[in-house]
């Protein structure tokens, strides 16, 4: 199974809602202009595409998941199912948007050479994706559960640092503009537990499913014990956002 293919809408809705809310404010960085073309690169369900399309821009999502694309061409959004890492698209926008899901994409030369050659000269890239040290109490207990059982997670996200990325970038030819890193302590409103469920599938693709909830029940007690709460009782998650605009030189 392939981390384009674990999404699952309904958990998505009920346990991530946080992720495109947080986005609202990557969208006025995009700042998007009337009749440009933008690509919503990891579109998601496309509450942030449809957001964007309300600027009198045209807007494509592209996701690797054909459920979430499904999901966005009915809020009347065009969308493709298509990996970012394998991107065929050359000098058409203006703009490419990317919101949380960046950090997915492993191979980020793939991404990164893909995204230079889609967008026009002097068009912008537009991120915020997890940064070093993004849930890593979570990460690392979810390695450590694993290894107890014998298992071995697979680690499927990539957490730079500011240097990193912007090396990264200008090895590309994309000239940043802007860029900062920041610690978002994140509400999770459905615990640990929810958090899991929707976004742990990938670390464990190697490990049999009828595992999967006993890994998560142990993960989310151990963790339980490490991440803040708030007044409520509600876990506060460790994370830890990279942000920037990058420009095609």
């Amino acid at each position: 199974m392939s981390v384009s293919q674990h999404w699952e809408k309904e958990k998505y809705e009920k346990n991530a809602r946080f992720v495109s809310d947080y986005g609202e404010e990557l969208i006025e960085w995009l700042s998007p202009k009337k009749d440009e073309y933008i690509l919503d690169l990891g579109c998601g369900d496309g509450v942030l595409t449809k957001k964007i399309s309300e600027y009198g821009c045209k807007v494509l999502g592209l996701d690797g998941s054909q459920k979430f694309v499904e999901a966005t061409r009915k809020l009347g959004v065009h969308a493709i199912q298509g990996d970012a890492q394998n991107m065929n698209f050359e000098n058409e926008f203006d703009a490419i948007f990317s919101n949380a899901a960046l950090h997915w994409m492993t191979d980020s030369n793939k991404v990164l050479e893909g995204v230079s050659k889609a967008l026009k000269k002097g068009g912008r890239f537009v991120v915020e994706m997890g940064c070093k040290g993004n849930v890593e109490k979570i990460e690392n207990a979810m390695f450590e559960v694993a290894q107890k059982h014998n298992f071995k997670a697979v680690k499927c996200w990539f957490f730079p640092t500011e240097k990193e990325e912007k090396e990264l970038l200008k090895k590309y030819g994309l000239k940043v503009k802007k860029m900062t890193s920041f610690s978002r302590p994140t509400l999770l409103p459905t615990g640990i537990k929810g958090w899991l469920q929707t976004f742990s599938a990938p670390a464990f693709v190697n490990i049999p499913k009828e595992m999967h909830e006993k890994l998560i029940d142990e993960i989310a007690e151990k963790v339980e014990k490490e991440l803040e709460k708030n007044e409520n009782g509600q876990i506060i998650a460790d994370y830890v956002r990279l942000r920037f605009e990058a420009v095609k030189e």
